[in-house]
């Protein structure tokens, strides 16, 4: 049995995590940055109760507070920048996946002034990252526990890097921080969660471990997905958004151990050609990614249904429920030109059975092209 793992992370959770053990955040220095996106670290209250611990610790601080969804590199350079000039030692990430993600990248860019895009994705850093400290507002990406940054580059492409010296020194996570989140923004980072536990489950790399990671995700999400379903999203309980939050960090120390696999990496193509929200682009593959490794390893398949305690109708039919409408229409030229990118890919590497360029090419056609 194999259950080889590596999460150095210090994971605190529960209500009210930060303001009781901000303690934490001394040991990482006595300045900071702290990295948000426009409205949702405020909205939620985390960063006031990151201010306030902060005080108490006499650390001073400077906030960078203009990430957005599939945060740019160039935003990145400019906050590492402010870092450099406020003489910060440690770097602190308030938000969702793109707030976690650029102040991860942030660390590395402040830490090595001067740096270049190249240098970035090519490890070629003369000095380890600044210290990192997060605290998520989403239950979506897990990125509070992963050594996994995705940015944006000049280019338009999402390009992700992994590295053990990005991952977090502490993370907090309050679920209470998510409950100001809409119904789309909830919906979308579920399905993400989803998805980082079935393509961690199905992947070459998994082992026994993760998969015990991924199945408990996915556990926690479903009645949370029935409810949905059953009386909408009016009404969502503590409890519920407790248990999505929870689901995420699982689905976060999953794809730690695996990485993803092709959903994720076709989902970044909708993301940047018609603005797809990450969650939803990567839940629009799902089936098609069931119905994958059910074909190649229809044992393992039987298996995922029966440990997660849902049939594959319901299973299927709850993801198509609960993800948001995309709307994509897709040229044959798009899908085309795009074809390079699923050849020799990572995480088309990680699927089962041999998953090829032309059958990505073949999804995209039959969802998309009209």
């Amino acid at each position: 049995m194999v259950l080889n793992s590596y999460m150095p992370v210090k994971l605190i959770t529960g209500r009210d995590c930060v303001r009781s053990s901000g303690k934490e955040l001394k040991k990482l220095g006595s300045r900071c940055l702290i990295v948000t996106g426009r409205t949702a670290a405020k909205s939620s209250g985390a960063l006031d109760d990151v201010l306030c611990a902060l005080k108490d610790n006499s650390q001073e601080a400077i906030l960078f507070d203009s990430i957005g969804q599939n945060p740019l590199l160039t935003d990145c350079m400019l906050a590492a920048e402010k870092a450099v000039s406020f003489g910060a030692d440690f770097v602190i990430g308030i938000g969702g996946g793109s707030a976690l993600d650029a102040a991860k990248c942030i660390a590395v860019l402040a830490a090595n002034p001067g740096m270049t895009r190249e240098q970035l994705y090519a490890f070629d850093w003369a000095n380890e990252p600044l210290g990192i400290a997060v605290v998520g507002t989403t239950a979506g990406t897990g990125s509070e526990v992963t050594k996994v940054s995705v940015i944006t580059t000049p280019d338009g492409r999402k390009k992700s890097f992994h590295h053990e010296l990005i991952f977090p020194a502490v993370a907090f996570g309050d679920a209470r921080y998510t409950m100001s989140l809409p119904e789309r923004i909830t919906r979308s980072t579920a399905v993400d969660v989803l998805a980082h536990c079935a393509e961690s489950f199905f992947s070459r790399a998994a082992n026994h471990i993760s998969q015990l990671y991924a199945v408990e995700g996915i556990r926690l999400l479903l009645p949370v997905f029935r409810g949905f379903a059953e009386k909408g999203y009016d009404g969502i309980t503590y409890e519920e958004r407790e248990a999505l939050y929870c689901a995420s960090i699982y689905g976060g120390l999953a794809i730690n151990v695996t990485g993803t696999a092709f959903p994720h990496t076709m989902g970044y193509l909708l993301t940047e050609q018609f603005g797809i929200p990450h969650g939803t682009a990567c839940a629009v593959f799902q089936k098609e990614f069931f119905e994958y490794n059910k074909s190649v390893e229809p044992s393992l398949a039987e298996r995922f249904l029966a440990e997660i305690g849902c049939s594959e109708e319901e299973y299927l039919t709850l993801i198509a429920e609960i993800t948001p409408d995309c709307g994509v229409v897709m040229t044959e030229e798009l899908v085309s030109a795009s074809h390079s990118r699923w050849v020799g890919n990572g995480s088309i590497a990680k699927c089962r059975g041999e998953f090829t360029a032309d059958m990505a090419d073949g999804i995209l056609r039959e969802k998309f092209v009209r």
